[in-house]
């Protein structure tokens, strides 16, 4: 191994070779010669697909619009075209945006609100998008397809403020609780702000940290960062963005106006009950659940992702996968309208919600594209002469579903260019370093690279410590230690740090990638990582973070659930647990947690989401009522206990305000006797008790009324 570490300028020469292919030549100039749609095939692996992109995007310099199958393609999407975007510019600080719209998965009819994480999400790119032009942007097919507000209503949603703006304090914390912000004291989370005086502290999605903006009269005076923690001041800002936490704006007079239309719309006498159910808060100009999939009788979305895209290349992934995928999204919606319509529910036609597949159709044809099909035209043409849907995902909740039809929304067109850029899997060591180095010389010999992508500086150490004991001169290159500007090729076997979605190898640009699964079994792999160097250093890192998730806390008391048990979930209410079920999700199997509503009426909820439910608990034989799935009961039970608790809170402060008024008694600082009697004590105090007697000393001798319980 080399003495010193060699930076990622470097890597960047190394990677340069993809950019000599002819393939990559051929991409780049049917792109700038305007070809409408682009067909490229063997690209086996989804990192050697960020790798391509990564190297045309940099050099046409347009936005790059990847549309993907569902939200958990997102994730290793980004990760991949991040750490290749950073490798080819040959910097760990590199100056370029991947951005992600994920889709509301939630059901647009089963009466609940898309989860607040996925709206910050979405109102944050689309906010990004109208304002800056990125490098990608990552989205699934069903935000392709979903209506939403052009993007001169997500700028006017948000605002930036800058030092000396004329700018009303009440307005401004008006236009907050409008874009979904909430009022909480101190702030300590994005989506939040508190008002005193005229000083207002809010946290703005995208930021790191929130930001204090003190009002002189009606004019910005002064805007800070701050600490949440301590609330101390940490930087002086001449400008700050506020962006909205929704893509809809909505205000009390809004709730009000749609408590109206909703009964025009809905006057017939079998809507009475839900109807009630939700002008009963909407009249209040108060929220309800699943208020965003009704909204749009009185706020409809006029636009779509596509006018925020402007001239950006559509990356298609899988069009066949897509294709049938949206086919099934499709009659799931029309199939779920008319259940919900049947039941007397308040519900939109899909139509209302998401663009008609016609709609979709002609805006895709107006794009120019990329698509990626790893089989090529050929496999894709016996696709749609067969309707081959079989891979796209699907889950059968025991209905019965009509017959889908295929949408065809990227048809093979005979014309279009179509490039085979052939790479393959990479070949699986399960330890047997012998052979792996037998291969490497092979490679050595013949021109090609191998890049070893490790997922820790302790794994890329040992792994570059073991290829030397078979004499492979590896070198050792880390992205921060991008110093020099040297961008010779100095060696052909490389290890890294990064994370990278899946290995390859790329011929054209005599390109090998190796993973840590490659190498290693996984058992062996995790104890590496355990033993391996800067292990220790890692764990010393580590050491402050907290241990277990809110999920982790919860699936503790989950074990000791049993049939039959109640439980409670965050947004619908008291059921009763019905064990775990496995569901089909079209080539994988996702496990599901069945609970029981009133009526038997079910509800699924992935594993992934448990931090939502919880145990019920209660006086000891207490039998709780099931709440009705959909129904408004528990908003009740919610509300009345925030009334509570302000109540509650009023209590307390006005004891607390007295308790401040009245004298106590001021005990007098230690003597001489005290520290005598302490040191007498036989055993060492931990930091934590001496801080605890410190602090308990220093109030008793304050002339107020102590108010502190130590356990």
């Amino acid at each position: 191994m080399s003495s010193t570490i060699p930076t990622t300028n470097a890597l960047q020469a190394t990677l340069r070779g993809i950019t000599e292919t002819l393939e990559y030549k051929r991409v780049l100039a049917e792109l700038e010669q305007g070809a409408r749609v682009i067909s490229i095939s063997g690209l086996v692996a989804g990192s050697a697909r960020a790798l391509a992109l990564a190297a045309l995007q940099r050099q046409t310099k347009k936005l790059f619009a990847v549309v993907t199958l569902a939200n958990r393609d997102l994730e290793s999407w980004e990760g991949d075209l991040r750490f290749w975007y950073c490798a080819l510019a040959g910097s760990s600080d590199c100056d370029h945006e991947v951005l992600l719209l994920p889709a509301s998965e939630t059901d647009p009819y089963a009466g609940s609100s898309p989860h607040p994480e996925t709206l910050e999400r979405r109102a944050l790119t689309l906010w990004q998008l109208a304002r800056y032009s990125p490098d990608f942007v990552l989205l699934t097919a069903r935000a392709l397809s979903r209506r939403t507000v052009m993007p001169e209503e997500i700028i006017n949603a948000g605002s930036v403020l800058k030092r000396n703006d004329s700018q009303s304090p009440e307005e401004f914390v008006e236009r907050l609780v409008a874009a979904g912000y909430l009022r909480e004291d101190p702030v300590g989370a994005v989506g939040e702000f508190s008002l005193r005086g005229g000083i207002v502290d809010v946290w703005s999605p995208g930021q790191t940290s929130p930001a204090r903006l003190e009002f002189f009269g009606d004019e910005v005076d002064s805007i800070r960062s701050f600490d949440p923690e301590t609330q101390l001041s940490t930087n002086q800002l001449q400008s700050i963005e506020i962006v909205p936490m929704r893509e809809l704006v909505v205000r009390a007079d809004d709730f009000r106006l749609w408590a109206m239309a909703a009964r025009d719309r809905w006057n017939d006498e079998r809507y009475a009950r839900a109807l009630r159910d939700r002008t009963e808060f909407a009249g209040q100009g108060e929220a309800f659940a699943g208020w965003e999939w009704l909204m749009p009788i009185i706020n409809a979305g006029s636009g779509s992702v596509f006018e925020y895209l402007k001239d950006a290349v559509l990356i298609v992934d899988e069009p066949s996968l897509l294709d049938s995928y949206l086919g099934e999204a499709y009659q799931t919606l029309a199939d779920r309208f008319a259940e919900t319509d049947d039941a007397d529910d308040l519900a939109l036609q899909p139509s209302e919600l998401y663009l008609t597949a016609e709609e979709l159709r002609a805006k895709l044809n107006d794009r120019q594209r990329i698509e990626l099909r790893m089989l090529g035209r050929a496999a894709a043409e016996l696709d749609q002469g067969v309707g081959l849907d079989a891979e796209a995902p699907k889950i059968q909740l025991g209905r019965t579903r009509s017959v889908r039809q295929q949408l065809f929304l990227f048809p093979v067109a005979e014309q279009a260019p179509e490039v085979d850029w052939k790479t393959q899997s990479a070949r699986k060591y399960h330890g047997r370093f012998a052979s792996l180095a037998s291969d490497l010389v092979t490679a050595r010999d013949s021109g090609t690279t191998s890049l070893f992508v490790m997922p820790s500086l302790g794994v890329a150490e040992r792994v570059a410590e073991i290829l030397a004991e078979y004499e492979i001169d590896a070198e050792l290159r880390l992205a921060e230690d991008a110093a020099s500007g040297d961008l010779q090729k100095p060696s052909q076997t490389i290890v890294t740090v990064g994370r990278l979605s899946g290995s390859f190898e790329m011929p054209a640009a005599q390109l090998s990638i190796h993973l840590e699964s490659d190498l290693f079994d996984e058992a062996g792999a995790q104890a590496l990582e355990r033993r391996g160097p800067g292990a220790d250093a890692k764990r010393q890192k580590e050491k402050g973070k907290k241990t277990k998730s809110k999920t982790a806390a919860f699936l503790s008391d989950f074990r000791d659930l049993r049939i039959d048990d109640f439980v409670v979930h965050v947004d619908h209410g008291i059921g009763r647990f019905g064990g775990l079920q496995t569901l089909d999700l079209g080539g994988r199997s996702g496990e599901f947690m069945l609970l029981f509503y009133l009526e038997d009426a079910k509800l699924y909820v992935p594993v992934e989401r448990l931090d939502l439910v919880q145990r019920f608990s209660s006086a000891e034989g207490h039998q709780p009522t099931l709440d009705r799935l959909g129904g408004l009961g528990w908003l009740k039970t919610k509300a009345r206990a925030k009334r509570a608790m302000r109540d509650m809170a009023d209590e307390l402060l006005r004891l607390y305000a007295e308790r401040k008024l009245v004298g106590g008694y001021a005990f007098a600082a230690d003597t001489p006797w005290q520290q005598e009697f302490e040191d007498g004590f036989e055993y060492v105090l931990t930091p934590d008790q001496e801080t605890a007697i410190e602090d308990v000393k220093h109030d008793m001798e304050e002339p107020t009324p102590m108010d502190r319980l130590l356990c």
